[in-house]
Protein backbone atom coordinates (compact mmCIF):
# COMPACT_ATOMS: atom_id res chain seq x y z
CA UNK A 1 0.00 0.00 0.00
CA UNK A 2 1.01 3.13 -0.94
CA UNK A 3 2.40 5.72 1.93
CA UNK A 4 1.05 9.51 2.26
CA UNK A 5 4.28 10.19 0.93
CA UNK A 6 3.14 9.15 -2.21
CA UNK A 7 -0.23 11.14 -1.89
CA UNK A 8 -0.67 13.91 -4.46
CA UNK A 9 0.74 17.55 -3.40
CA UNK A 10 -0.62 20.78 -4.28
CA UNK A 11 2.93 21.93 -5.81
CA UNK A 12 3.15 18.64 -7.71
CA UNK A 13 2.99 20.17 -11.19
CA UNK A 14 5.22 23.01 -9.92
CA UNK A 15 8.17 20.52 -9.17
CA UNK A 16 7.66 18.95 -12.56
CA UNK A 17 7.90 22.37 -14.40
CA UNK A 18 11.36 23.24 -12.08
CA UNK A 19 12.64 19.61 -13.37
CA UNK A 20 11.80 20.47 -17.03
CA UNK A 21 12.64 23.96 -17.06
CA UNK A 22 16.53 22.84 -15.58
CA UNK A 23 19.61 24.12 -17.05
CA UNK A 24 20.83 20.76 -19.22
CA UNK A 25 23.64 19.18 -17.56
CA UNK A 26 25.52 19.50 -21.27
CA UNK A 27 25.55 23.46 -20.79
CA UNK A 28 26.22 23.52 -17.25
CA UNK A 29 29.81 20.91 -18.27
CA UNK A 30 31.26 24.40 -20.21
CA UNK A 31 29.88 27.06 -18.09
CA UNK A 32 32.16 29.49 -16.81
CA UNK A 33 30.13 29.78 -13.86
CA UNK A 34 27.84 26.66 -12.39
CA UNK A 35 25.34 29.55 -10.74
CA UNK A 36 25.08 32.83 -12.05
CA UNK A 37 25.27 35.68 -9.40
CA UNK A 38 22.79 37.78 -8.50
CA UNK A 39 24.28 41.59 -8.76
CA UNK A 40 23.34 43.57 -5.69
CA UNK A 41 23.33 47.22 -7.57
CA UNK A 42 21.18 45.70 -10.50
CA UNK A 43 18.65 45.35 -7.41
CA UNK A 44 18.91 48.14 -5.65
CA UNK A 45 15.84 50.19 -4.88
CA UNK A 46 15.91 53.59 -6.41
CA UNK A 47 12.88 55.79 -5.09
CA UNK A 48 13.13 57.87 -8.02
CA UNK A 49 12.35 55.67 -10.29
CA UNK A 50 9.69 54.03 -8.24
CA UNK A 51 8.21 57.47 -7.69
CA UNK A 52 7.46 57.06 -11.75
CA UNK A 53 5.85 53.99 -12.11
CA UNK A 54 1.87 53.76 -11.35
CA UNK A 55 1.37 52.01 -8.21
CA UNK A 56 1.13 48.63 -8.23
CA UNK A 57 -1.65 46.15 -7.24
CA UNK A 58 0.74 44.47 -4.78
CA UNK A 59 1.94 47.67 -2.79
CA UNK A 60 -2.21 48.75 -2.10
CA UNK A 61 -3.20 45.34 -1.31
CA UNK A 62 -0.15 45.45 1.31
CA UNK A 63 -0.90 48.91 2.55
CA UNK A 64 -4.43 48.41 3.09
CA UNK A 65 -3.62 46.02 5.42
CA UNK A 66 -0.62 47.22 7.24
CA UNK A 67 -1.43 49.35 10.51
CA UNK A 68 0.54 52.90 10.92
CA UNK A 69 3.88 51.83 12.93
CA UNK A 70 3.15 48.51 11.62
CA UNK A 71 6.22 45.81 11.05
CA UNK A 72 6.81 43.92 7.82
CA UNK A 73 8.52 41.03 6.72
CA UNK A 74 9.96 40.90 3.62
CA UNK A 75 10.87 37.42 2.35
CA UNK A 76 13.45 37.55 -0.88
CA UNK A 77 13.85 40.90 0.21
CA UNK A 78 16.71 41.72 -2.52
CA UNK A 79 17.31 45.58 -2.48
CA UNK A 80 13.98 46.44 -0.82
CA UNK A 81 11.61 47.64 -3.35
CA UNK A 82 8.75 45.45 -2.60
CA UNK A 83 9.06 46.79 1.24
CA UNK A 84 10.49 50.38 0.96
CA UNK A 85 8.30 51.64 -1.30
CA UNK A 86 5.68 50.93 1.86
CA UNK A 87 7.59 53.37 3.73
CA UNK A 88 5.98 55.81 5.70
CA UNK A 89 3.35 53.41 7.11
CA UNK A 90 5.90 50.41 8.45
CA UNK A 91 7.81 51.57 11.77
CA UNK A 92 9.79 48.06 11.32
CA UNK A 93 10.86 46.13 8.03
CA UNK A 94 12.56 42.75 8.84
CA UNK A 95 14.60 41.95 5.37
CA UNK A 96 14.98 38.04 4.50
CA UNK A 97 17.51 36.95 1.86
CA UNK A 98 20.58 34.54 1.08
CA UNK A 99 22.80 37.25 0.18
CA UNK A 100 24.68 39.20 2.00
CA UNK A 101 25.19 41.80 -1.05
CA UNK A 102 21.69 41.97 -0.96
CA UNK A 103 21.12 42.67 2.57
CA UNK A 104 23.23 45.11 2.81
CA UNK A 105 21.87 47.16 -0.05
CA UNK A 106 18.45 46.82 1.58
CA UNK A 107 19.89 48.45 4.32
CA UNK A 108 21.46 51.33 3.01
CA UNK A 109 18.42 52.17 1.21
CA UNK A 110 16.37 51.82 3.95
CA UNK A 111 18.46 54.28 5.96
CA UNK A 112 17.90 56.79 3.16
CA UNK A 113 14.29 56.04 3.65
CA UNK A 114 14.14 56.68 7.41
CA UNK A 115 12.84 53.13 8.09
CA UNK A 116 13.83 50.81 10.53
CA UNK A 117 15.15 47.43 9.48
CA UNK A 118 16.61 43.94 10.75
CA UNK A 119 18.49 41.57 8.53
CA UNK A 120 17.98 37.81 8.48
CA UNK A 121 20.66 35.94 6.74
CA UNK A 122 19.30 32.85 4.74
CA UNK A 123 16.62 30.93 2.63
CA UNK A 124 13.48 31.14 3.20
CA UNK A 125 11.63 28.84 5.22
CA UNK A 126 14.93 27.44 6.55
CA UNK A 127 15.69 30.83 8.33
CA UNK A 128 12.28 31.41 9.36
CA UNK A 129 12.10 30.64 13.36
CA UNK A 130 14.93 33.40 13.60
CA UNK A 131 11.96 35.73 12.57
CA UNK A 132 8.79 36.66 14.82
CA UNK A 133 5.15 37.54 12.92
CA UNK A 134 5.15 40.29 11.03
CA UNK A 135 1.39 42.80 10.34
CA UNK A 136 2.09 42.32 6.68
CA UNK A 137 4.76 39.35 5.12
CA UNK A 138 6.04 40.30 1.18
CA UNK A 139 7.28 38.00 -0.95
CA UNK A 140 8.24 39.48 -4.52
CA UNK A 141 9.67 37.76 -7.25
CA UNK A 142 11.11 34.95 -5.19
CA UNK A 143 9.45 31.89 -5.94
CA UNK A 144 10.44 31.07 -9.66
CA UNK A 145 12.91 28.20 -8.09
CA UNK A 146 11.20 27.31 -5.02
CA UNK A 147 10.73 23.85 -5.11
CA UNK A 148 8.69 23.16 -2.04
CA UNK A 149 6.39 25.72 -2.64
CA UNK A 150 4.06 24.36 0.12
CA UNK A 151 6.34 24.75 2.66
CA UNK A 152 7.26 28.01 1.44
CA UNK A 153 4.12 29.70 1.67
CA UNK A 154 2.89 27.68 5.17
CA UNK A 155 5.25 29.60 6.94
CA UNK A 156 4.91 32.88 5.44
CA UNK A 157 1.37 32.44 6.56
CA UNK A 158 2.32 31.56 9.70
CA UNK A 159 4.35 34.36 10.19
CA UNK A 160 1.91 37.24 9.50
CA UNK A 161 -0.90 38.68 11.53
CA UNK A 162 -2.69 40.35 9.33
CA UNK A 163 -2.16 39.67 5.29
CA UNK A 164 0.56 37.68 3.28
CA UNK A 165 0.76 39.40 -0.12
CA UNK A 166 3.09 37.84 -2.94
CA UNK A 167 3.68 39.77 -6.58
CA UNK A 168 5.09 36.99 -9.28
CA UNK A 169 5.10 37.55 -13.13
CA UNK A 170 2.81 35.86 -15.24
CA UNK A 171 5.61 33.99 -16.68
CA UNK A 172 9.63 33.64 -15.87
CA UNK A 173 10.98 37.02 -16.46
CA UNK A 174 13.84 35.28 -17.98
CA UNK A 175 11.47 33.85 -20.57
CA UNK A 176 12.73 36.65 -22.68
CA UNK A 177 16.25 34.96 -23.35
CA UNK A 178 14.66 32.02 -24.79
CA UNK A 179 15.84 32.53 -28.69
CA UNK A 180 19.09 33.31 -27.24
CA UNK A 181 19.21 29.84 -25.87
CA UNK A 182 18.47 28.43 -29.06
CA UNK A 183 20.88 30.40 -31.21
CA UNK A 184 23.93 29.50 -28.33
CA UNK A 185 22.74 26.47 -27.09
CA UNK A 186 20.51 24.89 -29.66
CA UNK A 187 18.23 24.75 -26.77
CA UNK A 188 14.49 25.34 -26.95
CA UNK A 189 14.18 26.28 -23.32
CA UNK A 190 9.70 25.64 -22.07
CA UNK A 191 8.04 29.03 -21.00
CA UNK A 192 5.49 28.06 -18.82
CA UNK A 193 2.97 30.08 -17.17
CA UNK A 194 4.08 30.68 -13.38
CA UNK A 195 1.23 33.23 -11.76
CA UNK A 196 -1.41 30.79 -12.72
CA UNK A 197 0.17 27.73 -11.07
CA UNK A 198 0.52 29.37 -8.29
CA UNK A 199 -2.17 30.91 -7.46
CA UNK A 200 -3.92 27.15 -7.88
CA UNK A 201 -2.07 25.65 -5.40
CA UNK A 202 -2.16 28.65 -3.11
CA UNK A 203 -6.22 27.76 -3.60
CA UNK A 204 -5.38 23.90 -3.27
CA UNK A 205 -3.59 24.26 0.14
CA UNK A 206 -6.98 26.17 1.51
CA UNK A 207 -6.00 29.52 1.64
CA UNK A 208 -8.93 32.73 0.29
CA UNK A 209 -6.56 34.39 -2.08
CA UNK A 210 -7.70 37.44 -3.81
CA UNK A 211 -5.74 38.12 -7.12
CA UNK A 212 -5.04 41.09 -9.14
CA UNK A 213 -3.69 41.53 -12.45
CA UNK A 214 -1.54 44.24 -14.03
CA UNK A 215 -0.27 44.53 -17.49
CA UNK A 216 3.33 47.08 -16.93
CA UNK A 217 3.81 48.85 -20.41
CA UNK A 218 6.87 47.95 -22.75
CA UNK A 219 9.84 49.92 -22.08
CA UNK A 220 12.65 50.17 -24.42
CA UNK A 221 15.71 49.01 -22.70
CA UNK A 222 19.33 50.96 -22.78
CA UNK A 223 22.01 47.86 -23.37
CA UNK A 224 24.59 48.70 -21.57
CA UNK A 225 27.43 46.30 -20.23
CA UNK A 226 25.86 45.23 -17.26
CA UNK A 227 22.95 44.31 -18.88
CA UNK A 228 25.28 42.33 -21.32
CA UNK A 229 26.60 41.17 -18.26
CA UNK A 230 23.33 39.83 -16.70
CA UNK A 231 22.28 37.95 -19.72
CA UNK A 232 25.40 36.35 -20.34
CA UNK A 233 25.75 34.77 -17.16
CA UNK A 234 22.21 33.39 -17.21
CA UNK A 235 22.84 31.88 -20.54
CA UNK A 236 26.15 30.09 -18.83
CA UNK A 237 28.58 31.44 -21.16
CA UNK A 238 31.61 33.80 -21.10
CA UNK A 239 32.71 37.17 -22.48
CA UNK A 240 32.80 35.45 -26.24
CA UNK A 241 29.02 35.76 -26.81
CA UNK A 242 28.84 39.36 -25.55
CA UNK A 243 28.24 40.42 -29.39
CA UNK A 244 26.03 37.69 -30.15
CA UNK A 245 24.09 38.53 -26.74
CA UNK A 246 24.23 42.38 -27.63
CA UNK A 247 22.69 42.56 -31.15
CA UNK A 248 20.04 40.52 -29.91
CA UNK A 249 19.53 42.89 -26.66
CA UNK A 250 19.32 45.85 -29.37
CA UNK A 251 17.17 44.18 -32.05
CA UNK A 252 14.12 42.99 -30.02
CA UNK A 253 11.14 44.70 -29.44
CA UNK A 254 9.76 46.03 -26.01
CA UNK A 255 7.26 43.20 -24.46
CA UNK A 256 4.47 44.21 -22.20
CA UNK A 257 5.03 41.94 -18.56
CA UNK A 258 2.19 40.79 -16.92
CA UNK A 259 2.87 41.16 -13.42
CA UNK A 260 0.37 39.48 -10.87
CA UNK A 261 -0.79 39.99 -6.90
CA UNK A 262 -2.12 37.62 -4.88
CA UNK A 263 -2.73 37.60 -1.25
CA UNK A 264 -4.52 36.21 1.28
CA UNK A 265 -5.27 36.29 5.34
CA UNK A 266 -1.97 35.13 7.77
CA UNK A 267 -2.77 33.00 10.32
CA UNK A 268 0.17 34.07 13.04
Amino acid sequence: MAGDDDAPRPGDGWRDALRRSAVPQSVLDRAPEREPSLEPERFRWKPEEDAAQPVRPSRRRALEALPAGGTVLDVGVGGGASSLGLVPVPGLIVGVDPLPGMLESFEASARGAGVATRSVLGRWPDVADQVEPADVAVCHHAVYRVAEIEDFVAALTAHARRRVVIEISAHSPLAGLNPLWKLIHGVDRPDPAVADPLHAILVAMGYDVGREDMVLPARPQEVTQSVVEFARRRLYVGPERDTDIEQFLRTREPQEHRVVALWWPGTA
